[in-house]
């Protein structure tokens, strides 16, 4: 009886701990993404669609997963220029050193296998390789080899920056490119169309059956084979190899620091890999996995093949889906190749018969299978393809106030619908705490701590003249990264007003007590787009929810943002998102999300750059303090054009702040 006791007493206080950890580990930046993570995976493909509206709402899905790729619009289809640099004979295949353009310029580098004597149209196989050396490397050379050898054509393509290939795949991995996610950019979109091109050339051939055409691969070309299954359904059988998990997976493990930047698509919509399995079906597809991968662990790829499984059970088609794994490492095995072999047989010629034979260890000299020969084209166009594939807007001025409206109402839904489309989705922020901090000849000191919308526990420092009345104008900002304290009213991010003018500071997540060292913040940014998200996002909800507090209490009039370089982004697009702020101060902004040093926003290019952004603000106020930035000068020729131009103002100093309306007021009496 007494061990009974202790056993139930001992697993109580075990859920209890439990549970004190889970609420603990929300009000972390790592805990909250971890819990975000987990809402994503656990959510996505929970109940397998029925047919019916599996295929009404197929078109709209696979639209959104071509927009998470960077090729929404779909990039226009330029000649091919496909050319055979050279052909080697070898016993029973052939090896066809072929290139083509996927964009015009960009070169696409690879080797087409073939049996050596071809009667009929076959089956094709994209094979798409690791990050290694490409398709030189012993693997990547010995699969395309068995595929020519049993009656198949097989094209096995160099990824991006491997190989012949140029490009960058390591944008935010090690080169610090986080203009890539303002852009909506991602190397897995280029990798993407690079294959849709390779089709279209496979397609092309007189030796090619273009209904029976598979993409496989292994690692990067893994995870890339998932993502062309679903974009393109040319393809018929999807074979992803050793690059199978799930959004909670990755987060949890944090083994995105082991990925560069093709691992992942851009989640404006928070799929995970069993959203991308539902466009895959009901084609042929087959997950192969090494259950000791130490970057794809068996939690995450099982869980995904289950709801998968289920997706192509209610389409009647559970047969043609499949998990094989094996008691392996990041790799193939004999066990897995010969599942691989069998699956694309019974699928591309009908032939289920167990495959029993292996890939040979016969190695080609590297220098016979180079396409160029050694030296590569000087003009490839694949260097700047972060910029080519995925257009940035280019708004024009406006003619006129109607044409205006349409363009910003346009413009600021597209904003809410990718970039912050998650901004104000959370809970409500909630006050926990209000405290009186003293006064002195600054005036009178306050202090909230708040629950942001996703669970962050934050805090807002407030200072307010102490002889003047209420209620009173407010400016409110986010803290500076830098900003050592934020003791009495806000320290050194406290904007230096004076008059009467009350001030808040909200320390938005990584600034005051949330702030995270360099280890974690590297992790942090390329975590948070998996999320739909990104750190300066995450920011301007947390300025949001602050001014929600703040907005509460009945001390306060009117609210203007303020920010100052890196801050003044968060203060832009918070007035964007919440009409009720009155006016937009900044100081020595940054000029372009181009910029890397410019703050994240995923896809915000897309819509405009931030002077362009800025000017959606009309006709609210804007202040600029000190000089204004020529990239500027375009906000304030939209608000002249349209009848607006004093509304538009800029200021020696943030002492010479007022309100516009008192501002306007003050000068009219004077007149």
């Amino acid at each position: 009886m007494h061990r009974r006791w202790f056993v139930r007493f001992a697993t109580c206080l075990g859920l209890l701990a439990t549970a004190g950890a889970r609420a603990e580990e929300g009000t972390t930046l790592y805990g909250a993404a971890r819990q975000q993570a987990r809402a994503i995976s656990t959510a996505a493909l929970a109940v397998p669609l029925p047919p019916q509206p599996w295929a009404a709402t197929l078109a709209e899905r696979r639209q959104q997963w071509h927009e998470m790729l960077g090729l929404s619009p779909m990039p226009e289809r330029t000649p091919l220029n496909a050319e055979v640099t050279g052909t080697l004979q070898r016993d029973g295949y052939v090896v066809e050193k072929v290139h083509f353009q996927s964009i015009a310029g960009a070169y696409v580098v690879g080797n087409l296998y073939r049996p050596a004597v071809v009667r009929e149209r076959l089956p094709a196989v994209l094979y798409l390789c690791g990050h290694t050396k490409g398709k030189v490397s012993p693997t990547y050379q010995s699969h395309p080899r068995w595929f020519a050898e049993h009656g198949y054509v097989a094209l096995v393509l160099d990824p991006i920056q491997l190989g012949e290939s140029q490009g960058l795949h390591h944008g935010t991995h090690r080169e610090g490119r986080w203009d890539w996610q303002s852009r909506g950019y991602t190397p897995a979109g280029t990798e993407v169309w690079n294959a849709m091109r390779a089709l279209d050339y496979l397609e092309s051939r007189p030796d090619v059956d273009a209904e029976r055409m598979g993409v496989t691969g292994l690692s990067g070309g893994g995870v890339i084979s998932w993502c062309l299954g679903a974009a393109d359904e040319r393809v018929k059988v999807v074979v992803p190899v050793c690059q199978s998990g799930s959004i909670e997976q990755v987060v949890t493990d944090r083994s995105a620091d082991g990925h560069c930047d093709c691992a992942f698509w851009v989640n404006y919509y928070r799929w995970c890999w069993s959203d991308i399995g539902s466009l895959i079906a009901p084609r042929a597809f087959l997950i192969a996995s090494g259950s000791e991968d130490v970057l794809w662990r068996p939690v995450g790829y099982r869980d995904v093949a289950h709801r998968v499984r289920l997706q192509y059970a209610a389409l009647d088609a559970a047969d043609r889906f499949d998990l094989v794994e094996d008691l392996s490492p990041h790799g193939y095995t004999p066990k897995l190749r010969r599942a691989i072999f069998t699956w694309f047989n019974t699928h591309l010629k009908n032939d289920p018969t167990p495959v029993t034979d292996d890939v040979t260890d016969y190695v080609e000299p590297e220098a016979n299978l180079l396409v160029f020969g050694g030296k590569l084209p000087e003009q490839d166009a694949m260097r700047q393809v972060d910029r080519l594939l995925v257009k940035r807007s280019e708004r024009q001025l406006p003619a006129d106030l109607p044409n205006w409206n349409s363009d910003q109402a346009a413009a600021l839904h597209q904003l809410g619908a990718t970039t912050f489309r998650h901004t104000l989705a959370d809970s409500l922020p909630t006050l926990r705490e209000f405290r009186h901090d003293g006064s002195d000849a600054g005036g009178v000191a306050g202090s909230y701590t708040f629950n942001g919308r996703d669970g962050i526990s934050l805090w807002i420092r407030t200072k307010r003249p102490a002889a003047a009345a209420s209620p009173l104008p407010l400016l409110v900002t986010a803290a500076r990264i830098d900003a050592r304290s934020s003791f009495n009213g806000g320290n050194s991010s406290r904007p230096g007003v004076s008059g009467a003018i009350a001030t808040a500071v909200v320390e938005v997540r990584n600034t005051g007590a949330t702030s995270v060292g360099p280890g974690y913040l590297w992790s942090l940014r390329r975590t948070y787009p998996l999320l739909g998200e990104t750190l300066p996002e995450r920011q301007v909800s947390d300025l949001l929810g602050g001014i929600a507090i703040l907005r509460a209490e009945p001390m306060h009039q009117t609210i203007a943002v303020y920010g100052q370089e890196e801050t003044a982004p968060v203060a832009i697009y918070a007035a964007l998102l919440d009409p009720a702020i009155g006016e937009i101060v900044l100081a020595n902004p940054p000029t372009s999300h181009e910029d890397p040093t410019t703050p994240e926003f995923l896809g915000v290019l897309r819509v405009g750059d931030l002077p362009q952004n800025l000017a959606l603000a009309f006709p609210r106020p804007i202040t600029f303090v000190g000089n204004l930035p020529d990239a500027y000068r375009w906000t304030r020729q939209v608000y002249q054009t349209l009848g607006a131009g004093d509304r538009f103002r800029v200021i020696p100093s943030l002492r010479d702040w007022r309100p516009f309306e008192e501002a306007r007021t003050t000068t009219a009496s004077r007149d």
